[in-house]
C-alpha cells in the first residue's frame, strides 16, 4: 500500500477538487450535488472560496501516487477549529487517507492556537469512527430540512411575530451592531467571526435581523436566496422568532424551482417542532462533533455544511 501524502491545497485547485467532492456528495442525502460542472472562476462554492482567502493554510489535500484521493478544509475563529468537507472518493477508502487528513487537520488547528475541535459530518460509520478514534465526541443530531415555498411565508411570518425584531441589514454594513453579534456568537458558539459576518452580508447578499427581548438584542438571523441561517439567540424564545426572520428573507428571495433548506440542531426542539408542524420536509439527519466542545446548541440554527 502507497503512503498517503497530505499537502497544503492551492487556491486554483478548487473548481477541480469540487467536482471530484460531487462523487462523493451524490451518495450522501445531506451533501446533495449543487455545483455540478467545473467553473474556473471559482464561482463553484462561494464558501470555500471564503474560506481559502481567510484561513488558506487549513486546506489540505491526500494524494496517493500524485492521485487526489481526499480533501479537507478547516478555519479557525476565536480558539475553535471547524472542521468541514472531509471527503475520500469511494474507491481509496479504507486505505488510510482519512487518518492522515485527520492528523493534519488537527495539527494545523493546534498549531493556530485552537482549543476546541468542532465538525459536522453525515451520519456515515466510517466517518464517525474516525471521529471517535481521534477524540471528538457527540454533540447533538442536526436536522436538515428542505422548506417548501409554499410554506416558507407562513412559517417565517408566524415565527417573526413571536417578538419585536426588524431589518438590520443596512445597520451591519455599516458596522453598526457588531457588538451585538460578537456577544451572541459567544453565547452560542464560544467564537467571534466578524469576517464571516461581512460575507454573509457583502458577497453573498443575505439579508440580517435581530431581535429584541425587553430593551436587550436577543438574537440575531441571516436568509436569502439559498440559506436560511445562521440564527443566534440568548433564550430559545428570541431565536424562535429570529428564524422566522430567516426564513422571511430566504422566501422572499426565492426563485422559481428555489430549495430553501436549514439545519436545525436537535436541542433546540422548538424550531424542529415549529418546522415539521408547518409542512417542512425531513431530508436528511447530520451529527455535530467536538472535542473539548461543551455547548448546548438549543438556541441556534447552523449555516451551510462548510461554514455552519
Amino acid at each position: 500500500m502507497a503512503r498517503i501524502k497530505v499537502r497544503r491545497t492551492n487556491r486554483e485547485e478548487l473548481p477541480g477538487l469540487a467536482v471530484l467532492r460531487d462523487a462523493v456528495a451524490a451518495e450522501l442525502a445531506a451533501f446533495p450535488d449543487q455545483r455540478g460542472m467545473l467553473d474556473l472562476d471559482m464561482e463553484i462554492d462561494p464558501d470555500l472560496t471564503h474560506l481559502v482567502t481567510h484561513d488558506p493554510d487549513g486546506f489540505m489535500t491526500a494524494e496517493d501516487k500524485d492521485e487526489t484521493v481526499g480533501f479537507a478544509a478547516g478555519h479557525v475563529r476565536s480558539r475553535q477549529c471547524v472542521i468541514s468537507e472531509m471527503w475520500v472518493l469511494p474507491q481509496h477508502r479504507g486505505r488510510g487517507a482519512g487518518v492522515a487528513l485527520m492528523q493534519r487537520m488537527l495539527a494545523y488547528g493546534q498549531r493556530s492556537g485552537a482549543r476546541e475541535f468542532l465538525t459536522l459530518v453525515p451520519t456515515e460509520g466510517v466517518v464517525q469512527a474516525l471521529l471517535l478514534r481521534n477524540g471528538f465526541r457527540p454533540l447533538a443530531p442536526v436536522y436538515q430540512l428542505v422548506v417548501p415555498v409554499t410554506v416558507a411565508p407562513g412559517l417565517g411570518h408566524a415565527l417573526s411575530r413571536l417578538m419585536d425584531g426588524r431589518d438590520v441589514t443596512a445597520d451591519l454594513l455599516n458596522r453598526r451592531g457588531q457588538a451585538d453579534l460578537d456577544r451572541l456568537d459567544k453565547l452560542n458558539r464560544n467564537i467571534v467571526r466578524d469576517s464571516d459576518h461581512q460575507y454573509w452580508l457583502k458577497q453573498r447578499g443575505y439579508r440580517a435581523a435581530f431581535v429584541r427581548q425587553g430593551q436587550r438584542i436577543a438574537a440575531y438571523a441571516y436568509g436569502g436566496r439559498d440559506q436560511i441561517g445562521p440564527v443566534g439567540g440568548a433564550t430559545r424564545e428570541a431565536a424562535l422568532a429570529a428564524l422566522g426572520w430567516a426564513v422571511r428573507f430566504a422566501a422572499e428571495a426565492a426563485g422559481d424551482g428555489d430549495t430553501l433548506t436549514m439545519r436545525i440542531p436537535a436541542p433546540f426542539a422548538e424550531a424542529v417542532d415549529a418546522a415539521l408542524e408547518a409542512g417542512c420536509l425531513l431530508e436528511a439527519t447530520l451529527m455535530l462533533y467536538g472535542r473539548d466542545v461543551s455547548l448546548g446548541f438549543d438556541r441556534s440554527v447552523l449555516g451551510h455544511v462548510a461554514l455552519p
